[in-house]
C-alpha cells in the first residue's frame, strides 16, 4: 500500500512540474490580471531584413524600438554643455504606419525638453536588442550583428491640433497606453526630429550612413508591430 501511495504522489508532482501544467499556471496568471505579463512575448513573427538592405534595416530598428536614448546638450549647472542622455518612449508613427520619423511625448519639466528649449539639436539611439532579437541569437548588445540606428538632427515642437499632431498622439497613445493617465498638469506636449543624419552599425566594418531622403521615401508599413500586438490580444483573450 505504501508503494502505491508514494507512486502516486510522485506521478502528481510529476504532472504539476510539466510544461503543460506551468502553461496552464501562467496562462491563469495572465488571464486574472489587466496589465501584468510574467513573461512577454518575444517579438517579432517577422525578423529583421538582410544586413545588406540598409535603409530597411534603419526603418525596422526604429518602429520596432519602443523606447530611445536621447542626447541633448545639458544645462544642469553643473555639468552644463556636456552631453546628456535620457530614456524617451517613441514611436515613428502608428502601429500600421510607420513614418521613419521619431515621436516623443514630453514635459517641460523634464531633462530633456529643458535641454532642449535652448538647444534643440539632439542625438537618439535605438537597438535591435529591445525586440530581444540579439539576445534570442545570442549576440552581446555591443555586437555588430546587433544593430544599433542613431539619428542626429533638431527637434521641433508640433502644434497642437494638426493633423499631424493628431497622427502623432494617437500612436503614441496607441503604444504607450500608460500615457493616457499621465499626470495632466505637466503641461505635455509632442516633439519630433527632423533628421539631419542617420548612421547605423549592422553588421562588421563600421558604421554606415544612410541617405535621410532614401530613408524617409522607403514603403514600409511596420506589419510586424501590428502583429504583434494582435498576438498579445489574443493572449490575453485566451
Amino acid at each position: 500500500m505504501w508503494r502505491l501511495l508514494f507512486l502516486s504522489l510522485t506521478l502528481m508532482y510529476i504532472g504539476e512540474c510539466s510544461p503543460s501544467y506551468h502553461d496552464k499556471l501562467q496562462t491563469r496568471w495572465m488571464g486574472t490580471t489587466n496589465d501584468i505579463v510574467t513573461h512577454k512575448p518575444h517579438h517579432k513573427v517577422r525578423g529583421p531584413p538582410d544586413h545588406n538592405k540598409l535603409v530597411a534595416m534603419a526603418r525596422y530598428v526604429l518602429h520596432n524600438c519602443d523606447w530611445a536614448s536621447i542626447a541633448t546638450i545639458s544645462i544642469l549647472p553643473a555639468i552644463e554643455g556636456f552631453p546628456f542622455s535620457n530614456v524617451k518612449s517613441v514611436v515613428d508613427g502608428s502601429m500600421a504606419n510607420s513614418t521613419g520619423i521619431p515621436y516623443f511625448y514630453m514635459s517641460p519639466l523634464d531633462f530633456t525638453a529643458r535641454d532642449l528649449s535652448k538647444n534643440s539639436r539632439a542625438t537618439i539611439l535605438v537597438s535591435l536588442e529591445e525586440t530581444r532579437y540579439c539576445e534570442n541569437q545570442k549576440y552581446d548588445p555591443e555586437d555588430p550583428r546587433c544593430t544599433r540606428l542613431m539619428l542626429s538632427g533638431k527637434m521641433k515642437k508640433i502644434k497642437e491640433g494638426t493633423p499631424e499632431y493628431l497622427f502623432s498622439k494617437a500612436a503614441l497613445f496607441e503604444r504607450h497606453p500608460a500615457m493616457a493617465n499621465f499626470p495632466p498638469d505637466h503641461d505635455w506636449f509632442i516633439a519630433k526630429m527632423k533628421i539631419a543624419q542617420i548612421a547605423m552599425v549592422d553588421w562588421f566594418g563600421g558604421a554606415k550612413y544612410v541617405p535621410v531622403r532614401d530613408y524617409l521615401a522607403y514603403n514600409y508599413t511596420g506589419a510586424e508591430m501590428l502583429d504583434y500586438h494582435n498576438r498579445r490580444v489574443r493572449l490575453h483573450k485566451a
